[in-house]
């Protein structure tokens, strides 16, 4: 019973803790909000912090992977939705999905990438929004590939040796929310022109 207690407990500290830290950062932002705050506005000791999250970017990480689950699902409903639509379509529609995400989270997104990136350069790449958008991109410009070949008259319906990852890791890269807030901010780009130019850049 105690051993349940305890798990209990530690599962609650760590709602509470996502829960403060959460509406901490949209209040005043992921950069200027420290450690010893979280506790303190959560109620909690500094150690009972630290044991289930050792750092910042730790924290960011699993609201991060929150966050993302009830947008991969948003994107999964695109795409069944628009299963029957051409791949060029599909690829443009998910770019789009991907754009009003970034630009409705990306002041809250681009220090979380930029702290969990202190501590693991890579963790990018391994995300599981990354994996998923991988995998559907690769698979839809594969799509490309074969109606290209199939209406060049290549009877196996595509090219031999078919390899789509460097156009699907391209997109994604070029819509890492760092690459984003550059077109928004750097460069005055609207979103609608954003959204805009890369339907033209997939779609002819």
């Amino acid at each position: 019973m105690a051993v349940r207690r305890e798990r209990s407990d530690a599962a609650e500290n760590r709602r509470l803790i996502l829960q403060t830290a959460q509406a901490l950062f949209a209040e005043h932002g992921v950069q200027a909000v420290s450690m010893h705050q979280i506790a303190k506005t959560a109620g909690v000791g500094q150690g009972t912090l630290y044991r289930c999250y050792a750092h910042k970017g730790e924290l960011c990480s699993e609201l991060a992977e929150n966050l993302g689950r009830a947008y991969l699902k948003q994107l999964e409903d695109y795409l069944q939705l628009n299963r029957h639509l051409p791949a060029r379509e599909r690829i443009a529609g998910l770019i789009e999905q991907l754009i009003d995400f970034i630009d409705d989270k990306y002041e809250w997104l681009l220090p979380i990438h930029s702290l969990h990136a202190c501590e693991d350069e890579s963790a990018f790449f391994r995300s599981a929004s990354y994996v998923f958008l991988m995998d559907h991109l690769t698979a839809l410009f594969r799509e490309i590939e074969a109606e290209n070949a199939a209406e060049a008259g290549d009877p196996k319906g595509r090219p031999e040796g078919c390899d789509t990852y460097i156009e699907a890791h391209a997109v994604l890269c070029a819509l890492h929310p760092s690459g984003y807030v550059h077109l928004r901010e750097g460069r005055g780009y609207a979103k609608e022109q954003i959204k805009a130019r890369y339907r033209k850049l997939i779609m002819h």
